[in-house]
């Protein structure tokens, strides 16, 4: 078997999200907070609601923080079934 080192993208990667997330965290909060209707879509689909709020993370960033979400999601859908 052939061994092929691994490269070291994938644990970068989620460091840079938290990062991002954590830039725009209070700005994401004061959006929530200045209506109901900004507060349900986020409790919706957070994603939709953070590109609504406008706050410029990367395109590529916010699918990886979908896919996180999504296999988040499927791992409680398997505990709950």
């Amino acid at each position: 078997m052939l061994a092929i080192p691994r490269r070291n993208i994938a644990a970068r990667r989620p460091d840079r999200l938290i990062a991002e997330l954590g830039k725009v965290e209070g700005r994401l909060q004061t959006w929530i907070a200045a209506s109901g209707r900004n507060e349900q879509l986020f409790r919706r689909d957070p994603i939709a609601a953070m590109r609504k709020a406008g706050l410029e993370i990367e395109d590529d960033l916010l699918c990886e923080l979908e896919q996180l979400m999504g296999g988040i999601q499927a791992k409680f859908k398997k505990i709950k079934d």
